[in-house]
């Protein structure tokens, strides 16, 4: 068995959505020997920037807050968990559709952790500029589908930057369809991950480590994922 990581380290040179903040760190205290006898550092992070939850209250304002999210959001055993490949959506602008995920329809029944991985990833060091403006994103048709058709899930992971995509207007309908804006059916949703380390290997289990902050609608999650070898 081995752990991997399924979260990006926090950088501030990495992007965000078009418009919205990075991280930016600055050191607050000096280890020496005229000094203090420690290091510290003040961090201001944006809560969409990289590896992130998207909770209810992000497009609900009857959402429930992040931190009061059910713990069982935030772990899934293999059996729970499934891993679909779309290699083909990892060009510009590409939408993924019900109909790119209807073929999986069968595995996905029962199903708590729903994981896409396009291997659009690598446009995020490759080039950075179209992983930004001109990522991947979800039909506002398929979250609604997946919203009424499979009733166990309870989460859905991406290797893009986010639900929505600058270049098209699925977005917000997108969102409301997991957050529950329509039914009490919430799909959370994580954006940005990472999951080229997954390779082929046999998913045993998946924890997600909220930064839990009171009372903001969606934050950062330290996604680890147990491999068989």
């Amino acid at each position: 068995m081995m752990f991997v990581h399924l979260s990006h380290v926090l950088d501030p040179n990495d992007v965000a959505w078009p418009g919205e903040p990075v991280i930016s760190i600055e050191q607050d205290t000096h280890l020496s020997e005229t000094g203090k006898p420690f290091n510290s550092h003040l961090i201001s992070l944006p809560n969409h920037f990289g590896t992130h939850m998207d909770g209810p209250r992000h497009f609900n304002t009857e959402g429930v807050p992040f931190d009061e999210l059910p713990i069982e959001k935030f772990a899934y055993l293999g059996e729970e968990i499934l891993l679909v490949d779309l290699p083909h959506r990892n060009g510009p602008d590409e939408i993924v559709t019900k109909e790119d995920l209807e073929p999986f329809a069968g595995d996905l029944k029962g199903k708590r952790l729903l994981l896409i991985r396009t291997g659009f990833e690598e446009k995020r060091t490759s080039d950075p500029h179209m992983y930004q403006n001109n990522g991947v994103s979800l039909h506002s048709g398929l979250s609604k589908w997946l919203c009424e058709e499979f009733p166990e899930l309870d989460c859905i992971g991406m290797d893009w930057m986010s639900i929505a995509a600058p270049t098209n207007d699925h977005g917000p309908e997108a969102h409301r369809w997991l957050l529950g804006n329509y039914s009490d059916h919430i799909i959370v949703g994580i954006e940005d991950m990472s999951m080229k380390a997954i390779g082929d290997k046999t998913i045993k289990l998946v924890t997600l480590g909220p930064l839990r902050i009171k009372g903001v609608d969606s934050s950062q999650v330290n996604a680890m994922a147990l491999l068989e070898d």
